[in-house]
Protein backbone atom coordinates (compact mmCIF):
# COMPACT_ATOMS: atom_id res chain seq x y z
CA UNK A 1 0.00 0.00 0.00
CA UNK A 2 1.19 3.36 -0.87
CA UNK A 3 0.88 6.52 1.12
CA UNK A 4 1.25 10.18 -0.19
CA UNK A 5 -0.50 12.98 -1.31
CA UNK A 6 -2.14 11.80 -5.26
CA UNK A 7 -4.25 14.75 -5.71
CA UNK A 8 -3.32 17.04 -8.36
CA UNK A 9 -6.66 19.38 -8.20
CA UNK A 10 -5.45 22.99 -8.35
CA UNK A 11 -8.57 24.08 -5.82
CA UNK A 12 -10.03 23.43 -2.75
CA UNK A 13 -13.43 23.18 -1.83
CA UNK A 14 -15.33 24.36 1.27
CA UNK A 15 -19.14 23.89 2.63
CA UNK A 16 -20.68 27.10 3.78
CA UNK A 17 -22.90 25.71 6.68
CA UNK A 18 -25.11 29.06 7.19
CA UNK A 19 -25.88 29.82 3.12
CA UNK A 20 -25.31 25.66 1.91
CA UNK A 21 -23.74 26.51 -0.86
CA UNK A 22 -19.99 25.03 -1.68
CA UNK A 23 -17.27 26.92 -2.16
CA UNK A 24 -14.08 25.99 -4.96
CA UNK A 25 -11.28 28.38 -4.30
CA UNK A 26 -7.75 28.47 -6.25
CA UNK A 27 -5.00 27.07 -4.33
CA UNK A 28 -2.52 29.56 -6.36
CA UNK A 29 -4.87 32.58 -5.11
CA UNK A 30 -7.56 32.01 -2.52
CA UNK A 31 -9.28 35.35 -3.37
CA UNK A 32 -10.49 33.53 -6.63
CA UNK A 33 -13.33 31.53 -5.90
CA UNK A 34 -16.59 30.35 -7.24
CA UNK A 35 -19.52 28.83 -5.52
CA UNK A 36 -22.56 26.47 -5.95
CA UNK A 37 -25.08 24.04 -4.54
CA UNK A 38 -23.15 21.25 -6.00
CA UNK A 39 -19.50 20.49 -5.62
CA UNK A 40 -19.44 20.35 -9.74
CA UNK A 41 -21.22 23.59 -9.73
CA UNK A 42 -18.95 25.69 -7.80
CA UNK A 43 -15.92 24.21 -9.34
CA UNK A 44 -17.50 24.96 -13.09
CA UNK A 45 -17.80 28.62 -11.79
CA UNK A 46 -14.34 28.65 -10.19
CA UNK A 47 -13.34 27.23 -13.87
CA UNK A 48 -14.83 30.28 -15.65
CA UNK A 49 -14.03 33.10 -13.20
CA UNK A 50 -10.03 31.89 -13.54
CA UNK A 51 -10.35 32.36 -17.09
CA UNK A 52 -11.87 35.55 -16.97
CA UNK A 53 -9.10 36.61 -14.45
CA UNK A 54 -6.16 34.94 -16.81
CA UNK A 55 -7.95 36.90 -19.81
CA UNK A 56 -6.84 40.44 -18.10
CA UNK A 57 -10.92 41.46 -18.00
CA UNK A 58 -10.57 41.23 -14.03
CA UNK A 59 -7.42 43.08 -12.32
Amino acid sequence: MKFGTFSKNWYTVSLDTEKQIFIASSKNNPAISGSGVTIETAVSNLSSEMKYVQSGQLV
